[in-house]
């Protein structure tokens, strides 16, 4: 079995020689088309649902027709342009913040039965402290002021 799937990556990975492959401007193109699909699974209007799912496919089209094209250099060119209007628009760390954003409300989701998260005011970075009732004292790990906290529940 694992020697078929072997054999399958081969043919794929021959077939890709020479194309564009994956980047940033088709990365991009297609969480915008996954976006404006699943905004059109909520429209109930024939019309407007027609339109926004045109827009999605043509976006999937796209970002497909960037990463199978074989004029790497010209696709090249237009990701190089892309990142340079990201670069000016001060946009280059979106990925990384969303990132960073997402796996902090995954911690809080984990931890949600046993701790409490609370800012420090001095700071401002996140703590996790644990979800004992009352008053608390004690030092911020990353400015070292002292933090007063009151947890009800």
């Amino acid at each position: 079995m694992f020697e078929r799937l072997g054999r399958i990556g081969m043919k794929i990975a021959q077939f890709m020689q020479g194309r564009n492959g994956i980047d940033k401007l088709s990365i991009l193109l297609f969480v915008l088309g996954l976006i404006v699909n699943t905004v059109n699974s909520f429209i109930l209007s024939l019309k407007p649902s027609l339109v926004l799912g045109g827009i999605a496919y043509a976006l999937f089209g796209l970002a497909l027709f960037r990463v199978l094209s074989k004029n790497r250099l010209k696709r090249m060119r237009e990701n190089v342009n892309f990142l340079n209007l990201v670069k000016a628009f001060g946009l280059q760390g979106a990925g990384r913040r969303f990132k960073g954003w997402f796996d902090r409300l995954s911690l809080r989701v984990k931890f949600a039965g046993t701790h409490r998260f609370r800012r420090c005011p001095h700071c401002g970075e996140t703590l996790r402290l644990s979800k004992k009732r009352g008053r608390r004292v004690f030092p911020c790990p990353k400015c070292g002021e002292e933090v007063k906290v009151w947890i009800l529940f």
